[in-house]
This record gives structure tokens, sequence and C-alpha cells, in this order.
């Protein structure tokens, strides 16, 4: 795998997945059922569907799943991550710069020790 430097390859994932969502390529319904909140290796999606089945009542399913938006937790936490890098990053690629700059300016020198 690629060696990502501000991305961790699981928030690169995500962000890849999301894209694929928008360019029609991967279903809203695959993305939710991926990156949702697991409880008993299950996503909501997973339960939702052995509700409709009947191998799961409803109120097995309230109570698993009853604190409001519990199924997308993980998506939130994934957004929150990805937010507070997005921020960052302007201070970071400003950093970057000076020090490149600094290393230009040291290496163009005729007298290096």
């Amino acid at each position: 795998m690629k060696k990502t430097y501000i991305l961790t390859p699981k928030e690169k994932e995500f962000i890849e997945d999301w894209l694929k969502v928008v360019e029609g390529e991967m279903e809203r319904l695959e993305f939710f059922k991926k990156w949702s909140t697991k409880k008993d290796d299950a996503s909501f999606l997973d339960d939702y569907y052995r509700v409709k089945e009947g191998e799961m009542t409803i109120e097995e399913f309230r109570e698993k799943w009853t604190s409001k938006g519990a199924w997308k937790k993980y998506i939130t936490v994934m957004k929150h991550r990805l937010r507070r890098k997005h921020e960052n990053s302007k201070k970071i690629l400003q950093q970057i710069k000076e020090e490149l700059s600094l290393l230009n300016t040291f290496f163009k020198l005729r007298e290096i020790p």
C-alpha cells in the first residue's frame, strides 16, 4: 500500500469510497453498510434486513440502535477527524514552505559545512 503523509489508510479509503458514491460507482447503501457503526459484528443495515426477514424483532432492533444517530457515529467521527486535518493543513503547508525555503537557501551556498 502506498504511504500516506497526512491521511491514515482508513481515512483515505473512506474518502475514496465516498468519491465512488458521488461518481456513481458505488451505491450509498454499500457505503453506509461498510462505514456505519457496527454492534455485535452487524451494521445498522444488516439488522434492518434481519427485522424485515423476521430474524430480529423490532424491539430488539430498537434496544440495539436506540440513541439518535447511533448507526452513523463512526461516519461522524471520520468526518470530524478529516475536518480537523483539513483545517490544520494550511498551517502545515506554510511550515513546509518555510522549511523548504530554508533548505534551498542552505544548499545554494558556496560553502557548506
